[in-house]
């Protein structure tokens, strides 16, 4: 007992050096869990693709060392059909009887870990979730490689904590950089994959606590990787440099037409998602539903089967994509394989299959740039435009639209070419896709920044905020946002713009408090607005959140805005509304009492 117990406590995390050190070990697990997923998942692609369906999806230059296809034989269309389908229902089995965590994307229940499970994720899930994915990917199914890699290393670092006993502040960091891990591994991308795992967590912020120790595990991992699959870019690319500023504008509306494209992929994906919770099926035959449909589709455009990423590979080579059933090529083919790409990923990711979004999203937006850079040469031959860098562009543009990563996306498509050539433009169209993307994610666990987060609550010092009495710092209150329990919705919702509010207090006869309407969580759109007017009271939607008095702390105050998700919370006393505080409010607070402390300790 005695040893063991000096054993742990010689290995235990006790500080950011011990965290950088764990970082590396990391990294070092992820890089070869990365290669042994690569290499089972190219063997049974060799198989799928060459022998059943007879069609090779091509290869990234860095994966050639992987690649094992032959000469693929004639299309058979009754495998296409019906191979997406034979492994949906191998992972409808899996995950439905085995491992529920390994269906979907993988990166969307790594942030979710990260945010409301201190990171904690079971020992078995990277397994399975590889399992899943060479099942789903190597039938033919829409996904990328990195939601597995990134779990893979993501549990890695989660069970490590676990066995050293760390909180869960170390824990979350630890998950981090097993997924920068297997990101940098997977993507060649050492950086990339680093930025990708702190950004990916937040829409507006990045986890910058774990930057050094997802920075150390990714290069770690990158090589490891690289070691012993051969070294070089994911891509190989010729060199560009942007030299003809009149490029500039055809960059613009790439921005543009990623949006509006990223736009649509992230509402199908979710309404794809929805559709396929609430179908009337046991839920380990949705996969194999969702993979009839993409054979379907597969049927016409075999281009959106698997990742996309050989396609990526054969465009750059310079080589011109021709349709595989129709025989014609040209941009609106390549915008095609766009658009089929986020119906056949959404139909795979979304029923439940096991496969990245990160992948397709890269596919989706090489297509959009490519497909610009193809009519920019029809419509402008005097530019003398190169399709490849449009393509790239367009790869990292449209990830960090749909993903909120706009940081995430450029760096990663640098790393896997190779080259910061690109750079200039790249920032251009990832930020404007950025800007005008600012409502949406693929990613439904994003949180809009730090402050909003439980993995976060160790900023403020917990036993500080239990020890503050509200009414040691407030001895009056706000009552701007207090309303009628009578009063009409459509009418709330025309004098919110004016009190500047979302949430309100709502409150019956004589200042009683009722609970709380969000107009976040309640709202009548303007077409219905004239025909529910004054149909709908405030207090037939109010939502029972619990008030405090001015003896309870802040910390139970911070409680209860978590917990129900509002922005505002009511004092009450004797019965009767008082007013309320809100986060900025309890922020403040909690500062000015540090700030006491610290003098009174100087």
């Amino acid at each position: 007992m005695g040893s063991n117990f000096g054993l742990k406590t010689v290995f235990s995390i006790q500080g950011p050096r011990s965290i950088y050190v764990y970082s590396l070990f990391i990294g070092l697990l992820s890089g070869f869990g990365a290669y042994g997923f690569n290499w089972a998942l190219t063997w049974t692609e060799s198989f799928t693709f060459g022998n059943l369906m007879g069609y090779d999806p091509g290869i990234p230059s860095g994966d050639l060392y992987f690649h094992s296809i032959g000469s693929a034989g004639p299309i058979s269309p009754l495998w296409i059909v019906f191979l997406p389908a034979v492994g949906g229902l191998l992972v409808g089995i899996i995950t439905s009887f085995f491992c529920s965590e390994a269906q979907g994307g993988g990166t969307d229940s790594l942030i979710y870990a990260f945010h409301f499970n201190e990171g904690k994720i079971r020992a078995k899930v990277p397994f399975y979730k590889a399992l899943a994915t060479i099942l789903t990917l190597g039938s033919g199914g829409s996904g990328g490689k990195e939601g597995p890699t990134a779990q893979i290393g993501a549990g890695f670092g989660s069970s490590l904590a676990g066995f050293l006993g760390a909180g869960a502040r170390a824990r979350r960091t630890l998950m981090l950089a097993g997924t920068a891990g297997g990101l940098g591994a997977i993507f060649r991308a050492p950086l990339g994959g680093a930025i990708t795992a702190v950004e990916m967590v937040y829409q507006e912020d990045i986890e910058s606590d774990s930057l050094v120790p997802c920075i150390l595990s990714s290069v770690t991992a990158y090589l490891t990787y690289t070691s012993i699959a051969g070294s070089g870019s994911l891509f190989s690319v010729q060199e560009y440099s942007l030299n003809d500023y009149r490029h500039i504008p055809l960059y613009i509306v790439l921005g543009l037409l990623c949006y509006v494209v990223g736009y649509f992929f992230v509402k199908v994906y979710h309404l794809v998602q929805d559709l396929f919770s609430k179908l009337p099926l046991p839920n380990f035959l949705k996969p194999a539903f969702g993979g009839l449909i993409v054979g379907c589709i597969a049927l016409l455009f075999p281009e959106v089967l698997g990742s996309g990423f050989g396609l990526i590979q054969r465009m750059i080579n310079g080589e011109v994509l021709e349709s595989t059933s129709f025989g014609f090529s040209g941009p609106f083919f390549l915008l095609a394989v766009a658009i089929f790409k986020v119906f056949s990923t959404s139909l795979t990711v979304g029923s439940g299959s096991s496969g990245g979004l990160l992948g397709p999203s890269f596919a989706i937006g090489g297509m959009l740039g490519a497909f610009v850079g193809t009519m920019a040469q029809v419509l402008f031959p005097e530019l003398n435009i190169i399709i490849f860098p449009f393509l790239l562009v367009g790869m990292g543009s449209f990830f960090a639209g749909v993903a909120r990563a706009p940081i995430a996306g450029m760096i990663m498509v640098c790393d896997m070419i190779g080259s910061y050539e690109l750079l200039p433009p790249l920032m251009i169209v990832s930020v404007i896709a950025v800007v005008l993307s600012h409502r949406i994610s693929i990613y439904r666990n994003q949180i809009k920044n730090r402050f909003l987060s439980p993995s976060h609550h160790w900023d403020m010092n917990q036993d500080i905020m239990d020890r503050i009495r509200i009414t040691d710092h407030f001895s009056e209150f706000r009552k701007y946002a207090m309303v009628s329990e009578h009063l009409s919705l459509t009418e709330l919702q025309s004098n919110a713009p004016g009190i500047q509010a979302s949430d309100f207090i709502l409150l019956g006869a004589g200042d009683e408090y009722k609970g709380i309407v969000s107009l976040r969580k309640n709202r009548i759109l303007p077409e219905f607005e004239e025909d529910l007017k004054n149909l709908i009271t405030c207090g037939e939607i109010v939502q029972d959140v619990p008030s405090v008095n001015r003896n309870d702390t802040l910390g139970r105050a911070l409680q209860i805005l978590l917990e129900y998700d509002v922005d505002k919370l009511a004092i009450v006393e004797d019965g009767k509304c008082l007013g309320y505080l809100r986060y900025i409010d309890l922020f403040n607070a909690y500062q000015n009492e540090v700030k006491n402390k610290q003098r009174k300790s100087v």
